[in-house]
C-alpha cells in the first residue's frame, strides 16, 4: 500500500532528483524515465540520474536522452526518489551526494532493501518496481500517456522476464494490460529487450560460455569472465546481462553463477536458481537481490571468490536437499 507520506512531499517539493542503480536494467531505467516524464508533466523539475552511463538498448525509450551520469551542483535542498534499489552503496559514486537531499523517498520491490529513506515504500510482492511507479501515478491522479506507459511495461517486462519468472502475478498482468490499452507494441518491446543483441555480445558469450563449469553433483554450473575478455570485443559489463540464465537453465542445475573478474581483484557475481533462495546467498557475502535472482561484490584473488562462493552455495543446497528433490 502506498505511504501517503510520498504524495505529501509530491505536493510541497518542485525541485525532484530521481536516482536508480549502478549497471542499470529495464526496471531500473524505465521506472525512472516512466517517473520523471510524469513529474515534469505536473510542472516539476525533474532529473533522472545514474552513476553509470545507460545501455545502447534502452535507446528507444521515451526521454531516454534526459538520464544524466552528471551529478548537478544546485540539488540541495530538493527531495531525491531512489526506485529500485536495495541500498545505498548500489548508487556507486553518487552514494556521497545523495546527503544533499532534503528529503529521500525510497521506492523499491527488493526484499533485501534496508530501508534507507526517509519515506520507505518497499514491497516485495511486486515484480517490479515499475509495477508501484503506476500505482503512484496513478493514486496522484497523473496522466500515464503513451510514453510513461511505454517506459513502465518495459520496467515490468524486464523484471518478469518477458512475464515468464514466477514472481509474474495476476497484479503484474492486470497492470501490463492497462499499459498495452496505450498502444504498446508488446512484440517490438521484447525483440529491443530479449532478442536483439550487438555481435559483441555473442562473441563474448560464445568465450564465457567456454568456461562453463560444474560441480561433482551437477547442481551448480559457473563461468568465469575476465576483464580482459570484455576488451578483446571492446564490450561492456551491461553486455554481461543474462548470462547466467543459460546455466540455470541447464536440466539438473539447480545454482547458476556468472563470476565477473575486473582487473583490480573485485569479482561481481551474479546468482539466478530453479528453486533456493539465493538472494540469502548474495547476502552472505554483502549483496542482494530477489530469491531467484541476486547478486554480490566480492573483494578478493578470483580463485578465492569462486571456492568461497561455491562453499556457501554447497551448503545451502544441503540444507535444502529435500526441497529440491522434490520438484
Amino acid at each position: 500500500m502506498i505511504d501517503f507520506n510520498i504524495l505529501a512531499l509530491l505536493d510541497k517539493y518542485d525541485n525532484i532528483t530521481i536516482l536508480t542503480h549502478i549497471r542499470p536494467d529495464g526496471d531500473a531505467i524505465g521506472s525512472s524515465l516512466a517517473l520523471g516524464i510524469a513529474l515534469q508533466q505536473r510542472g516539476k523539475k525533474a532529473k533522472m540520474l545514474c552513476s553509470d552511463k545507460i545501455p545502447s538498448k534502452y535507446s528507444f525509450l521515451p526521454g531516454i536522452e534526459e538520464f544524466q551520469d552528471l551529478f548537478p551542483e544546485e540539488e540541495e535542498g530538493s527531495l531525491a526518489f531512489i526506485l529500485d534499489c536495495s541500498d545505498l552503496d548500489r548508487l556507486g559514486w553518487m552514494k556521497e551526494k545523495v546527503l544533499k537531499f532534503e528529503k529521500i523517498i525510497n521506492i523499491d520491490h527488493h526484499i533485501t532493501n534496508d530501508k534507507f529513506g526517509d519515506v520507505n515504500w518497499v514491497d516485495s510482492s511486486a515484480a517490479s518496481t515499475g509495477e508501484l511507479v503506476f500505482q503512484l501515478l496513478q493514486e496522484n491522479n497523473l496522466e500515464i500517456n503513451y510514453e510513461i506507459s511505454l517506459n513502465l511495461y518495459v520496467a515490468i517486462s524486464s523484471d518478469t522476464g518477458s512475464f515468464k519468472y514466477e514472481n509474474t502475478t495476476p497484479q503484474t498482468m492486470r497492470i501490463a494490460g492497462a499499459l498495452l490499452e496505450k498502444g504498446i507494441n508488446p512484440s517490438i518491446v521484447s525483440q529491443k529487450l530479449f532478442d536483439e543483441y550487438p555481435l559483441s555480445t555473442i562473441l563474448l558469450l560464445r568465450d564465457s560460455l567456454a568456461t562453463l563449469e560444474f560441480d561433482p553433483s551437477g547442481k551448480i554450473a559457473w563461468m568465469n569472465v575476465q576483464e580482459e575478455m570484455l576488451r578483446k570485443y571492446d564490450a561492456k559489463p551491461a553486455e554481461l546481462d543474462g548470462f547466467v540464465n543459460y546455466l540455470k537453465n541447464i536440466e539438473e542445475v539447480e545454482v547458476g553463477v556468472l563470476f565477473y573478474h575486473t582487473d583490480n581483484e573485485e569479482t561481481k557475481v551474479g546468482f539466478r536458481s530453479k528453486n533456493i533462495d539465493v538472494a540469502s546467498i548474495a547476502q552472505t557475502f554483502g549483496g542482494g537481490g530477489h530469491p531467484r535472482a541476486s547478486g554480490c561484490t566480492v573483494s578478493d584473488k578470483p580463485q578465492e571468490v569462486v571456492k568461497r562462493v561455491l562453499e556457501v552455495i554447497n551448503n545451502c543446497l544441503n540444507e535444502n536437499s529435500a526441497l529440491i528433490n522434490t520438484k
